[in-house]
């Protein structure tokens, strides 16, 4: 036996059509929507406020592992 149950978009609120646009666990009613909430859960992840919510989000860079050692050991 199977529950249906009504989702809602979180950013909208508006009832989902259908269950095919998914980010991090929750079901969007749009790709903008999606990516809105993209953009929200990572900003939230780093700490960054959303001061500009059209601007890309840059990745950290990170140095490789031989950065980390400090350089050559040889």
């Amino acid at each position: 036996m199977t529950v249906e149950t009504e989702r809602y978009c979180p950013i909208c609120g508006r009832e989902l059509p259908d269950l095919s646009i998914k980010r991090f666990g929750e079901y969007l009613c749009s790709e903008e929507h999606a990516e809105e909430f993209v953009q929200e859960v990572r900003a939230k992840k780093f700490g960054r406020a959303n001061s500009f919510p059209n601007a890309q989000q840059e990745t950290p860079v990170r140095s490789s592992w031989w950065g980390r050692r400090g350089g050559c050991c040889g």
